[in-house]
């Protein structure tokens, strides 16, 4: 045995520890630790000196460090087809200074002895570098995102803490995006692993990367390893020497039902992959097409249990005197000449012991035979196996307890509150943005201050909540609200409640809010005695703005919405339903901040047993299907202070048992489609005290059964697009007292069957271009009686006295008279 040689080796920083023992756990189901203890040789005793500060615990603690095994068979009795050097880094999680020169009996007796190297002792923990993730809780939430993502932003955070790279190539699975993964008191490790684990995710770690796998596929050539069960192994092969199968009792942790647990409750068979009928999985489901949200159930699904639940049935434990087997690992075990198998390796836990390196440490005048201390170098391991035909499903993790209720503050679609405080922000589905207080620290801490982007939208609970039933409130951006959790599920939170605060208080009874302007005289007035000719005083209806808000609210029964926006955060503008308490007061108070609608399926009914009186700021309209009637006992005065218009589609009769009068200050106008038909059974007086105009599309006539009598003070204008006739059986006389024109644009002509006849002092004709005169038998033209210009058909006569100039066809001639040239 070579005393000064060592298999274990230990190097923090530039510190080279030998190490006597080391116990290594891996699993695929957690991340490896190795407990070991060694010593480093110094020429100093005192580690708390200045000069040996390098190895001081403190400076020891989570540092990097790596374990070195090398073939821990003395002169390499057993031949490995290779040599090479296991290594696990990884950091140093735990230290524990044990003493100087532990091994010398003489030492521990005589602490100042001197001799030329000092051995100081510790006791280690090498944990792998994921532990770091371990140390703080933390409370994050993720929206809108899968369970790798959220891993990879997990370790994302550690980046220059793991030094390892991180390897994703093995995720063979599509993973659904989820609405919402939370982390809530958990540590970062407990997170990822929660996630990974319950989605058949599992990770391991080599010396250089963090692997994770969703579905094995060996790398590389499988190593043939011999199944030697002599406990003595003459032959120093490299074996398996002992297997062995351990079985219990298991329960089927996911129901309460007897099935056998080889069978567990799961809809589809792993073998079928086809629907159980005779099972039922008695736990309801909440998430549904119907639940607005995509599945946000990070429970184990049953076919992982039933995976999980296979694993284990098929686990074989083995032990091996082989260093360098690896976890996750496939490897053949050849138990008999014919019957090989393959097997992955899931867990692995080494025992390493290297006493002989302490040889040297013994004082001789100890007096003490060094055979009888027992050194020695050995290694061992044991295996956990499972068929490789089978992956490696991980065991379950349960999710952190959420808390009963916790606070969150309603946010929009930026971290910007003040500037959409009471405006709504919502989803397609009517859910809001919360901002939780569980994970705003946190943001904090991760310099992600608002982190909007990770705040889920929420569903908002009511009292009522049925089919188009219920009651339905949208909190607005900046209010304070409960958050609680279904089913004690973490990744369930919903909307519970609001609470009011400085910020946004209770509703505030304020009445009225406008201010009444009619006459309290005038209602009683009206009450006794009929008005025929007087109206009511003018309606003056003002609101009133200077109104300050009751804080008290006196404890009425107040439902109140404010306006929507971020200038009525005083919420003065608002729709109010308030019940009033006082004693002999009892008042319904409704106010509608614009518009106020009713819709009423059937009957509406209303009784007053006293006075009904109706403000109307503007307009007042109705919309009648069938009919409307009024029974009014007494009287009826309507006042209208500027139009009023009445439609009737069919026939209006109105019966007016005496007197009807129609009294307009300005103007009267009547439209008909059609006809209009008056009876008159006595006269009919028109009094205009200015113009009467007609405008008449079609005929007019008149029939008159006596005489028709016009006065006209001042001019008669008649116009007409085509012909004017005036037909009388007997005379047609037109007089004037001055002056009578005829004009028109083309002709004008005048007809008598016997004589037609034109006198005047003076008769004026002016042709502008040619005057015809045509008679049928002759022409006669005289000035005074002497003188006279006769036109028959064949001749043209002038008389001057007696003598006459005769034109025809046989020429010209002159009788009584002389023809002379002057």
């Amino acid at each position: 045995m070579n005393a000064n040689n060592s298999y274990l080796n230990l190097k923090i920083n530039k510190l080279d520890f030998k190490i006597t023992k080391a116990i290594i756990k891996e699993s695929l189901d957690q991340i490896f630790l190795c407990e070991c203890e060694g010593f480093y040789e110094n020429i100093n005793n005192d580690i708390f000196s200045d000069d040996n500060i390098e190895f001081n615990p403190n400076m020891l603690i989570d540092k990097e460090a790596s374990l070195i095994i090398k073939n821990p068979y003395e002169n390499k009795k057993i031949d490995f087809s290779t040599n090479i050097d296991m290594i696990y880094r990884g950091i140093i999680s735990y230290v524990d200074y044990l003493g100087v020169n532990q091994g010398s009996a003489s030492n521990i007796v005589k602490e100042n002895f001197k001799q030329l190297n000092h051995k100081h002792f510790f006791k280690f923990n090498l944990h792998s570098p994921l532990i770091r993730l371990d140390f703080n809780k933390a409370n994050r939430i993720y929206t809108h995102t899968n369970i790798i993502e959220v891993i990879k932003q997990t370790l994302a955070y550690y980046n220059t803490k793991l030094n390892k790279n991180i390897d994703f190539s093995n995720i063979h699975h599509i993973y659904e995006t989820k609405e919402l993964i939370s982390q809530y008191n958990e540590s970062d490790l407990e997170f990822i692993t929660r996630l990974a684990h319950n989605h058949g995710i599992y990770f391991y770690e080599d010396k250089d990367n963090i692997y994770f796998y969703d579905f094995y596929t060996h790398k590389g050539k499988i190593k043939d390893i011999v199944f030697n069960p002599n406990i003595n192994n003459h032959l120093n092969e490299t074996c398996i020497y002992a297997l062995n199968k351990e079985k219990q009792i298991q329960t089927n942790a996911f129901t309460h039902s007897s099935n056998n647990s080889k069978q567990p409750l799961s809809l589809y068979s792993l073998s079928t992959k086809a629907q159980n009928t005779n099972v039922h999985y008695n736990e309801h489901s909440y998430e549904s097409e119907y639940s607005f949200t995509q599945n946000i159930n990070l429970k184990q699904s049953p076919t992982l249990k039933e995976k999980r639940n296979t694993m284990l049935n098929n686990i074989l434990k083995a032990k091996s005197n082989i260093y360098h087997l690896s976890l996750n690992e496939s490897i053949k075990i050849n138990i008999q000449e014919e019957t090989t198998k393959e097997y992955t390796i899931i867990a692995k836990e080494q025992i390493l012991i290297d006493d002989a390196i302490l040889a040297n440490t013994i004082n001789t005048n100890d007096n003490l035979n060094i055979k009888d201390l027992n050194l020695s170098k050995s290694y061992t391991n044991n295996l956990t196996l499972t068929p490789s035909f089978l992956t490696f499903t991980p065991s379950f993790k349960s999710k952190p307890k959420p808390p009963i209720n916790t606070m969150g503050i309603v946010i929009g679609e930026d971290s910007n509150i003040e500037n959409q405080r009471n405006t709504i922000y919502t989803d397609e589905y009517g859910r809001v943005k919360v901002r939780i207080n569980l994970y705003a620290n946190q943001e904090e801490l991760d310099n992600k201050t608002n982190m909007y982007h990770h705040s889920p939208f929420l569903r908002v609970a009511s009292n009522v909540a049925s089919n188009h039933s219920g009651f339905y409130h949208t909190p607005r951006i900046g209010d304070e609200v409960i958050i609680s959790f279904l089913d004690d599920d973490i990744d369930k939170p919903f909307i519970s409640g609001s609470l009011y605060n400085g910020v946004n208080t209770m509703p505030q009874y304020n009445y009225p809010r406008y201010k009444r302007e009619i006459a309290k005289q005038t209602l009683n007035y009206l009450n006794a005695i009929p008005m025929y000719n007087k109206g009511l005083d003018e309606l003056k209806l003002q609101e009133n703005t200077e109104y300050n808000l009751n804080y008290k609210n006196e404890h009425y029964l107040t439902i109140s919405n404010s306006t929507i926006g971020k200038d009525n955060t005083d919420a003065k503008a608002r729709n109010e339903i308030t019940l009033k308490n006082d004693i002999d007061k009892e008042e319904f108070y409704i106010l509608a901040q614009k518009d106020y609608k009713e819709e009423i399926g059937n009957n509406y009914e209303q009784t007053i047993k006293n006075n009904k009186t109706s403000e109307v700021g503007a307009l007042y309209t109705e919309f009648i299907t069938l009919g409307h009637m009024q029974n009014i006992i007494g009287f009826k005065n309507v006042n209208v202070g500027a139009q009023y218009l009445e439609n009737t589609l069919l026939s209006k009769d109105t019966n007016v048992g005496l007197s009807n009068t129609l009294n307009v200050g300005i103007s009267n106008e009547v439209n008909i489609g059609q006809n209009h038909e008056e009876k008159i059974g006595n006269d009919k007086r028109v009094i205009i005290n200015n113009n009467l105009e007609q405008d008449i599309k079609n005929d007019f006539i008149q029939r008159i059964g006596h005489n028709k009598n016009e006065t006209i003070k001042g001019s008669y204008v008649l116009q007409t697009n085509q012909s004017i006739k005036f037909h009388s059986k007997k005379d047609l006389s037109l007089e004037t007292n001055e002056y009578f024109k005829a004009e028109a644009d083309d002709s004008i002509s005048f007809k008598a069957k016997n004589n037609c006849s034109f006198t005047a002092d003076e008769i004026n004709t002016l042709a502008n271009k040619e005057s015809t005169l045509i008679a049928q038998e002759q022409i006669i033209s005289q000035v005074g009686k002497n003188t006279t210009i006769t036109q028959t058909k064949d001749k043209i006569i002038l008389q001057v006295g007696k003598i006459q100039v005769i034109i025809d066809d046989k020429g010209l001639r002159v009788k009584g008279g002389d023809l002379r040239a002057d």
